[in-house]
């Protein structure tokens, strides 16, 4: 029998119920379901809330107790006496932690919730190396903070049976404004790909640009798969495709992409568009064969350093520092490189105290001067001061960069004063 991903499911109900209200939708999980049975098999679904308070008609919630128990949902009443409040989220959040370390073998995490709330839990859950699928209510209700806390996406509008899914445009030859931005998505995937000697097959490439749009779902779209959304640029003349086994690899026509699609040095971005340029800057900047580490994992990194370096009475040599470091956390081999290039970065900032070596790229590390905090501002610091002079054309959003390295805009104003008096 194949094995399959095995998927917990939580439900946020007075936060679901409420936005099917507000948005006039179907109260109803078979869409979620259905859609979540693609990537694995649903092994836990629980749900919480208060169905007494919810602002229905007895008989609608009935409908909806028997609509959790058709879908199999184990739902935990849970009274709130302020009606300002909605005390199950922390119920949720600790159940869902629960299960997250007594079932280790559950990976995928998917939550039905549209609050903001729930982006700590996220945080938590990715860290710890499980894939969280958010389920919201519409485009319009699910900011693109809250939908890049997730690895996949997906909305409620979509997934309900209510004819074509939402967004989905008739074929025409001219693409829509959304379709041109998955089109520009392929290429700038399959052009960062190339660059950095990756591969450019269609099973490399579609995950990848999922996991730069977590909300992408191809079905919404005229060309309805990825394949379908290759063709399209195909016969643009904007990629090339030759068949490679039972697969695809794809290429760019680069005399047309670079002059229509791709970012220009000119400040002419789309703001959508700039946390992506930031993030291939990094890349580019580090030589870096990985992504670059989130804000989660550098802390790790961090907090590991000097554990190792306090348990050294002599020091030890940088590239042998990330190399521990590295095998410390259970990182994969390919992470190591990003490791040891945070770490170089911050002796350049002037974070340790350090004996340089005949290899200047590997002094001797004796112990860090500054708290972790402090040595993530200085590594974002040192990636600004380098950005400012060499990527002088871009278009500059501090928040868009704040998002990138912290997830949140609560390092926005320290990035606008490094790039404007560093």
């Amino acid at each position: 029998m194949e094995e399959r991903d095995r998927i917990a499911l939580f439900i946020d109900l007075d936060n679901f119920v409420g936005s099917c209200l507000d948005d006039d939708l179907p109260i109803d999980l078979k869409g979620e379901i259905k859609k979540l049975t693609e990537h694995g098999r649903i092994s836990i679904r629980r749900s919480f809330g208060d169905i007494m308070k919810l602002p229905m008609s007895h008989e609608k919630k009935q409908d909806l107790r028997q609509m959790l128990q058709a879908n199999l949902v184990l739902h935990e009443d849970i009274p709130h006496y302020n009606k300002y409040k909605n005390t199950s989220d922390i119920r949720l959040a600790i159940e869902t932690l629960s299960v997250a370390y007594t079932y280790p073998d559950i990976n995928l995490f998917a939550i039905v919730a549209n609050d903001r709330d729930f982006m700590p839990l996220f945080s938590k859950l990715k860290e710890i190396g499980k894939t969280v699928i958010g389920i919201g209510s519409t485009k319009d209700s699910v900011g693109e903070l809250y939908k890049s806390a997730c690895d996949l996406f997906y909305y409620h509008e979509s997934l309900c049976e209510t004819g074509l899914p939402a967004g989905m445009k008739p074929l025409t030859g001219q693409p829509s404004d959304e379709e041109t931005e998955v089109i520009q998505l392929l290429l700038e995937t399959v052009e960062f790909n190339s660059a950095n000697a990756k591969q450019t097959l269609g099973c490399v490439i579609a995950p990848a640009m999922r996991a730069r749009k977590p909300d992408l779902d191809f079905k919404n779209y005229s060309f309805l798969t990825f394949k379908g959304l290759c063709e399209a640029a195909e016969k643009k003349g904007l990629i090339m495709i030759e068949p490679h086994g039972g697969d695809i690899n794809i290429s760019c026509n680069e005399s047309i992409v670079r002059k229509t699609f791709l970012p220009k040095q000119n400040g002419d971005l789309r703001e959508n568009n700039l946390k992506q340029v930031y993030q291939r800057f990094i890349q580019d900047m580090l030589k870096l064969k990985s992504e670059f580490p989130d804000h989660g994992k550098r802390n790790l990194i961090y907090k590991k350093m000097d554990e190792l370096l306090g348990e050294s009475s002599g020091g030890i040599p940088l590239k042998e520092l990330s190399e521990e470091v590295t095998k410390e956390l259970d990182l994969k081999n390919e992470e190591q490189p990003s490791v040891y290039k945070i770490l170089y970065t911050l002796y350049r900032a002037e974070g340790f105290l350090a004996v340089r070596s005949d290899d200047n790229y590997n002094p001797t590390i004796q112990r860090s001067i500054m708290d972790h905090k402090e040595m993530e501002l200085n590594l974002i610091r040192r990636l600004i001061r380098l950005f400012k002079k060499d990527r002088s054309g871009y278009a500059f959003d501090p928040q868009q960069w704040s998002e990138l390295f912290a997830g949140n805009t609560s390092y926005a104003r320290i990035i606008k004063f490094a790039f404007n008096y560093e």
